[in-house]
């Protein structure tokens, strides 16, 4: 049997894939038609998460960071960056807008900013969670247990 055979076998025609085998998964990363192993891959895809987009928004609201990772370009030497940082307020503004937009979860991200302190930054999340119906996931660098027990 061909490669190619093998994994087309693989793909039932309602659309739902049944388990590979180990000989099947080789025959598509090794196969020559990549076509059959995107078709693979879509079905599983559609299978496990079906065809539904979830936008996720991304509110930046510090770019100082107190780290120099040098593949970061919120480094703290990075001298060419022009530095801000949001208030309390105006992340709740900018959240409460995405929730209005209908997106479910954002994202509340910043460079390792001390001038957020976990105490802040707690009340703010009960903030938002009480004026927007959203998922919150912080990244925010690296805190003491204490900030992300507030949080």
């Amino acid at each position: 049997m061909t490669t190619d055979r093998l994994v087309a076998d693989s793909l039932t025609t309602d659309g739902k894939p049944e388990e590979l085998s180990r000989e099947a998964i080789l025959a598509l990363l090794k196969g020559e038609d990549d076509s059959l192993l995107f078709r693979r891959a879509d079905q599983v895809r559609a299978r496990f998460l079906g065809d539904e987009v979830h936008l996720r928004g991304i509110i930046e609201f510090s770019n100082h960071c107190v780290q120099n990772c040098l593949y970061c370009g919120l480094r703290r030497d990075n001298d060419s960056l022009d530095r801000y940082r949001m208030t309390p307020a105006e992340i709740v503004t900018v959240a409460r807008e995405a929730s209005r937009l209908g997106l479910k979860t954002l994202v509340l991200q910043s460079g390792e900013d001390p001038s957020y302190t976990g105490e802040m930054l707690a009340k703010l999340i009960a903030e938002i969670k009480a004026q927007a119906d959203v998922a919150l996931t912080m990244s925010v660098g690296n805190r003491t247990k204490k900030d992300y027990r507030l949080m």
